[in-house]
Formats: C-alpha cells, structure tokens, sequence
C-alpha cells in the first residue's frame, strides 16, 4: 500500500506547538478558558477557624456561587499565624482560578510589618485580585463596672488612673489589639496595659469576668453580650454606623478623629490567573453578592456587601498597609 503524503505543518503553528510543548502552557485564546470556565469545582480557602467572619462569608458565598454557575464551590479552613499560612499556600498554588482566599485586613494590610521578612508572600506582588467583597466594624466594649458611657468619659477615666486600666484582645498585633492602639494614640496617648490572649474567645471572656475593663470585637462578636448586658458598647472604631448596632456612634461622632480601624474581607488568587478568568470570577461573585438573600444573611452577622473588582481593592489595599504599617510600629508589635 502506498504511503499517503504527511501533510506538512505551517512553520509558525510548529514554533507555537514547539513553545507550548516546552512552557507546558496553553496557546489557544484566553477568550476559549473564560468559556470553559469553570469546568470543575472551585475551592475557597479560609484563613481562619470556623465561626468567625471569613467563614461565615466564605460558606455563604460558596452555597450561592455554586448554584449560579453550576460547579461545587467547597469552603476549606485552613488556620495559623494569624491567616498568613493559608494565604501562603494560596500564592503558590496553580494559577488557573481554581483556588482562592479570603483575603482581610489582618493578612494582607496588617501582616507585612507585623511578620516581616517572615512573611512567604508579597501582598500586591504574589496575587490576583478577583473582588473586595464586604466590610464589618469593629466595636469598642467596657465591662459594665466601668464608670464611663462615652468614649470622652473613658479617655478622662484613663487619664485620672495612668497605667491602671487594662484592655484585651485576641494577640499581639492582631487586629483587636491595633485596633484598641489606634483609639488610644487617637485620644492623646491614653496609658493602659495590654493583655493578650490566645484568640477573641478568651479574650472577650476576660471582659465578661472584669479581668480587663476593655476590649475591641467586631459586631456580631459584639451583640449576644451586648444584648445580655454582660459587656457596654462605648463606642464603633469604624468610619460610619452599623445597621446591626445603629445608634451607637462611631469614635469621630464622639469627638476622637482619625481612630478608625475598618476591616474587610476580599477574594484574591494566585499570581497569574489571565485576565479573562478573574474578571469571569469577579462578575459572578459580585452578581452572588448583590442577591438579597446573600445581603441580608450577611447583614445579620454584622457584614456590608462593598462588591467591587481590582480598581477598588487595589487602592484600598495600598492606603491601608501604610495605615496599618505605621500602627504596627506604634504598639512596638511583634510576631515571636
């Protein structure tokens, strides 16, 4: 039988194949991922342990998400070092928008002077963004013993006892500590002692038993001991009122300016996702986001949507590391 005559290759589709073959990377149009994609179930990870505000989220948004585009989206914790772990394997994972983060404030505004050279990741370097994604204040609170209703009553308080006042938080450098540091720079200075626990639970418990006579917590940490009386709301360290608490003034309505320390939750991926793929993501997160239902279950645990793509996660990153940067400094914060 003869041989057929091998159809020759186009010199310019044989450099193609020949490149890809050695970059192990697909050639063909971004536009031909973004269609397939996704193809396969998503994965979220959370930086923290269950039950806090990146879980809650990260399990609402994952039942919602996976039914609007039709894959599973499975929620995986993943704790230590204060989220930096998970963030860390996020940043070395495959590129392809398979695998997220939810980013916050701690892990990418606060942990870069906390940890240092530490820290395995670049937090503008070694991401993609995908979607700022929702934001919740944080609430200053007083043991009920404390004989003052305002925050200018508490600063006079302090300032008639230097160093006999106590305040808790959930570590050194973490963000209720910071938090509380911000307000007493804010306030002039205010001289008081720090006590750091091993987590928020202790550390809002030493609150409740009057080892300390104050602390910092977000809202939905907040409101069961504000409800029982076990814990006074003095005033939200955040830049406007929560829904969840709305006549309670923020520190600035109180009279101290520039004591604000807002936090939010992000979703970012590794380096290198193409551009077509993340702005897929970011449109059908941002679409589950904007459903009602997904609003108002995260408004009952004291989280605001603020959807918004990179152009509005960029910049806020950016202002808030020299923020947290120089409060880190401040407080003498360090990771042993």
């Amino acid at each position: 039988m003869p041989h057929l005559p091998l159809k020759s290759t186009p010199p310019r589709r044989r450099h193609l194949q020949s490149l890809a073959a050695l970059t192990g990377a697909s050639l063909l149009p971004s536009t031909v991922h973004a269609q397939s994609f996704p193809s396969r179930s998503i994965k979220i990870v959370v930086p923290h342990a269950p039950g806090g505000n990146s879980d809650a989220f990260g399990r609402i948004l994952a039942q919602r998400l996976s039914e609007r585009i039709g894959q599973p989206v499975v929620v995986e914790n993943r704790t230590g070092a204060g989220g930096t772990i998970a963030c860390a394997s996020v940043a070395r994972s495959a590129p392809d928008g398979y695998t997220i983060v939810v980013a916050d404030t701690g892990t990418h505004a606060i942990a870069p002077q906390l940890y240092g050279s530490r820290l395995q990741y670049d937090v503008f370097r070694d991401f993609t963004p995908i979607s700022l994604a929702a934001s919740f204040p944080t609430v200053l609170l007083v043991h009920p013993s404390v004989a003052a209703r305002t925050p200018q009553e508490f600063v006079a308080l302090v300032k008639s006892q230097p160093g006999k006042l106590t305040y808790s938080s959930a570590g050194t450098g973490n963000g209720s500590h910071l938090a509380q540091d911000v307000f007493r720079y804010a306030a002039g200075g205010l001289d008081m002692i720090h006590v750091p626990y091993k987590g928020g639970a202790p550390a809002i418990q030493a609150l409740i038993a009057g080892e300390v006579q104050m602390t910092a917590v977000s809202v939905n940490t907040s409101l069961p001991h504000i409800r029982s009386g076990r814990a006074r709301a003095l005033a939200l360290a955040s830049s406007k009122r929560s829904p969840a608490l709305p006549d309670l003034p923020t520190l600035a309505e109180s009279g101290i300016a520039n004591a604000e320390a807002d936090n939010w939750l992000a979703l970012v991926g590794p380096a290198g996702i193409p551009a077509d793929i993340a702005d897929r993501l970011s449109r059908e997160i941002n679409a589950t986001l904007s459903l009602p239902d997904v609003r108002e279950r995260l408004a009952a645990i004291g989280l605001e949507v603020v959807a918004g793509g990179a152009a509005q996660y960029t910049p806020l990153l950016q202002r808030d590391v020299v923020k947290w940067t120089d409060a880190v400094k401040r407080s003498g914060a360090v990771v042993e």
